[in-house]
């Protein structure tokens, strides 16, 4: 019989409660079996079958097909009920379990508590597909396809730090009392030259099914966007990856538009402030009509530079939200960008329909990002951000119990204090059980799912000297101070390495050398002990002037990334002023023989022009291997590139 079965007579479709009535006249006397099936519309042999059940058990809870699947039920409603409450509080904490994993619960499960279970589930060790279908249709559950989410985002957002987050919110309102208007959400998004492709109508059964992009992996442009809880939004800034910035760059953006560019085509500590001043310039700001700025805690924007330029005006108030929690706390994470984002895709995709045998390029962007902020930055979206993170209009209580489950997974008491509780008082699950349905927890000699499989914990929290970051507002004294501290201390480092460079060549370290493994012609550095036998090694201390580079020459190069610095090996091909056309090359992955040092080749088409600022050292000639053509092409460096980040 198919699981979806339709029914096609009326047969034991007869209410329960008609067949208790009817039973109940014929078995006082009141109605003969005849008459009384025929005045209720009811098979007569149907009627005779359950007053027999009646009489034989004294009970009957239900009729016809109902009456056979309650008796092949495995589990009570009170212990179903038990397990499917268990199985949400897990989802919910982003601890689901997958089909298998509950049905092999639900076997352990009747086990522990004495149920008889079918022959096959003994078989299989784990309860039958079909009765897992039925249980997910009767407790309103169903098989979805998570999300990814990362155990930062989970841990982050809980109780306390979202408390903090309001009560520092609540200090600075209460200090200005800022209107919608004056109350700004600053974030900045990614737009890429090549879009993800939508579902598209193809052949059914088709294996694989393409759409055209402009690229494999397109180029990162950064659009900085500043919104008010009035729903309002100033013209966005573009950060374009490129040396050189041309208003040229601009063509087709929203009017009023600022452009910039850098090296990597993120934000930066130098873009920051050329930012601040558009949003000063658009708002007016003033000490008399300040601004509130809520910020995320990315780098760029705690800057000495930038707390001093507003403390200086006094015509902002910065605020930063808590890390990893802005896909719940800030505004245009929440209901802007993601709509923005849908647009811009839709507008890339229908550009490219338009432009057929065109590559997508930065130039392009510009204009189709003006397409998605008329469709997708509007007043609804804006003022639905500020409502829904509880900033605009002021709401504490903006977050339910269920949203703070899944950090429930990192409640532990806190080490500095005294135990003034153990892990067993802890918030337990979200999900409450059913008012209607009995509880069998108490019952002497019953297993609960929670017992079986508990709901996972954290280990006790070691105790660290790293600072913990979070919500501050960076315009007041102490965080400025704490920032200016930072600075200093920054800075001294620097001083003393510089100090020690001069002073005197550093300390050698011990050198590597390289075993050899199967491969011939590709080599990876394998690091072991080795002799100090080598004194025409160019040390990282040795002075270097940009002015003795000449074309031919090795470099090795300073690139800084979104999260840290890595150098490049390159070959300087010529010389322009303050600026070096630079030959990247590539380093080799697989091995070495002992004698040799790293090995480099050619990367083609990876042509740039690089200031001479973030040459870091020049190389010693390199040798080559020789032989074969792409082996003439192989460097080999007699020097060692201990302690350099050296991609």
């Amino acid at each position: 019989m198919p699981r979806i079965y339709t029914r096609k007579t009326t047969w034991g479709l007869t209410p329960f409660r008609e067949m208790e009535s009817a039973a109940a006249e014929v078995m006082e006397g009141r109605m003969s079996l005849r008459a009384a099936a025929r005045q209720r519309n009811i098979n007569k042999s149907t009627l005779y079958r359950f007053i027999k059940k009646k009489r034989e058990k004294g009970e009957v809870t239900a009729v016809a097909w109902g009456a056979v699947s309650q008796a092949k039920r495995v589990f009570s409603d009170e212990m179903e009920q038990d397990l499917a409450n268990h199985l949400k509080s897990l989802a919910d904490q982003f601890h689901g379990l997958s089909p298998l994993k509950c049905r092999e619960l639900a076997f352990e499960f009747a086990v522990r508590n004495n149920v008889h279970v079918p022959e096959n589930w003994s078989r299989r060790e784990c309860a039958g597909e079909e009765w897992f279908i039925g249980f997910l249709t009767r407790n309103h559950l169903s098989v979805r396809t998570p999300e990814a989410t990362s155990l930062g985002r989970v841990t982050a957002f809980n109780k306390t730090t979202v408390g903090e987050f309001f009560d520092n919110l609540a200090v600075v309102m209460d200090r200005y009392t800022f209107p919608p208007h004056r109350i700004y959400n600053v974030d900045e998004t990614g737009v890429s030259a090549v879009q993800k492709p939508r579902q598209v109508v193809s052949e059914k059964g088709k294996k694989q099914v393409g759409s055209i992009t402009s690229a494999e992996r397109g180029e990162l442009v950064t659009v900085v966007c500043a919104v008010n809880a009035a729903g309002n939004v100033i013209p966005p800034m573009f950060i374009f990856p490129r040396m050189r910035y041309k208003d040229i760059f601009l063509f087709g953006a929203p009017a009023g538009a600022k452009g910039t560019s850098s090296r990597t085509g993120w934000m930066n500590e130098e873009i920051w402030p050329e930012f601040l001043d558009h949003l000063i310039e658009h708002t007016n700001c003033s000490t008399d009509n300040p601004l509130l700025l809520i910020l995320d805690n990315l780098k760029a924007h705690i800057t000495l530079k930038a707390c001093s330029a507003l403390c200086r005006n006094r015509c902002a108030e910065a605020f930063t939200l808590p890390p990893h929690t802005s896909h719940r706390l800030q505004p245009l994470d929440v209901a802007v960008y993601g709509p923005f984002k849908a647009q811009y895709s839709q507008a890339l995709d229908g550009w490219m329909r338009s432009n057929p045998g065109k590559t997508m390029s930065i130039y392009q962007i510009p204009g189709l990002v003006t397409e998605a902020f008329l469709s997708a930055v509007t007043p609804r979206n804006i003022t639905s951000g500020f409502r829904s993170t509880g900033i605009f209009p002021f709401n504490r209580g903006i977050f339910p119990k269920d949203t703070f489950a899944p950090s429930m997974v990192s409640d532990r008491p806190n080490p500095l204090l005294e135990p003034t509780s153990t892990s067993s008082e802890l918030p337990g699950p979200s999900v409450q059980p059913d008012p209607d349905v009995p509880h069998i927890q108490s019952q002497p000699g019953y297993v609960s799912p929670s017992e079986i499989l508990p709901f996972p914990k954290c280990p006790p929290r070691v105790q660290t000297k790293r600072k913990r970051v979070k919500t501050a507002i960076l315009t007041d004294t102490p965080e400025k101070q704490a920032i200016e501290k930072a600075y200093q201390e920054k800075g001294k480092l620097a001083g003393k390495t510089q100090n020690n460079k001069e002073n005197g060549k550093p300390k050698k370290k011990p050198k590597k050398k390289i075993i050899e493994t199967s491969s011939d012609e590709s080599d990876v550095a394998v690091p072991l002990e080795d002799d100090d036998d080598d004194e025409d090694d160019d040390e990282e201390g040795s002075v270097f002037s940009p002015t003795d580079l000449n074309p031919g020459d090795f470099v090795l190069v300073n690139f800084a990334t979104k999260h840290r610095t890595v150098r490049y090996v390159g070959m300087v091909e010529q010389v322009e002023g303050d600026e070096i056309l630079t030959q990247f090359l590539r380093r080799i992955q697989g091995s070495q023989k002992v004698w040799e040092r790293p090995t480099f080749s050619i990367k083609e088409n990876y042509v740039a022009h690089v200031p001479k600022s973030d040459v870091v050292k020049k190389l010693p000639q390199p040798k080559r291997r020789g032989g074969t053509t792409r082996r003439e092409q192989l460097f080999t460096f007699p020097c060692n590139f201990q302690g350099w980040i050296v991609e």
